[in-house]
């Protein structure tokens, strides 16, 4: 398992100061053994899923039951060259693992040649 590097989204508004503007995307490859691990911070994070080539489902695990009784993953399902994106609310212990990986959400993909995983943190 390997614990994603993401970006926090820069908030840009009436004390935004010059003209320049945007940041990097963060893509990293998806981990085939046991899934990748997304910081839960900020407000929430931004989990964006890409495929260039090869059609693929992403896995959010979920630990703890939802509001409606049951405890059930989500699942994005992505064409061969698909680019999809899911909001978490980092306050939703629903995502959180728990354990030696408190704070992290975990996503899991079924393919991870062509596949890429960016996380974006909402400040």
């Amino acid at each position: 398992m390997a614990t994603l590097d993401r970006t926090v989204l820069t908030p840009l508004g009436s004390n935004t100061r010059g003209a320049a503007a945007g940041q990097a995307a963060g893509w990293q490859p998806a981990t085939a053994a046991g899934g990748d691990l997304i910081p839960l911070t900020g407000r929430g994070v931004i989990i964006r899923v890409r495929t260039t080539g090869t059609a693929c489902s992403a896995v959010i695990d979920s630990v703890a039951p939802s509001n409606y009784g049951g405890d059930q993953d989500l699942t994005m399902t992505l064409a061969d060259t698909d680019e999809q994106e899911v909001y978490l609310d980092a306050s939703d212990a629903r995502w959180d693992q728990g354990g030696a990986n408190r704070g992290y959400a975990k996503v899991t993909c079924s393919q991870v040649v062509g596949v890429s995983i960016a996380a974006k943190i909402v400040p």
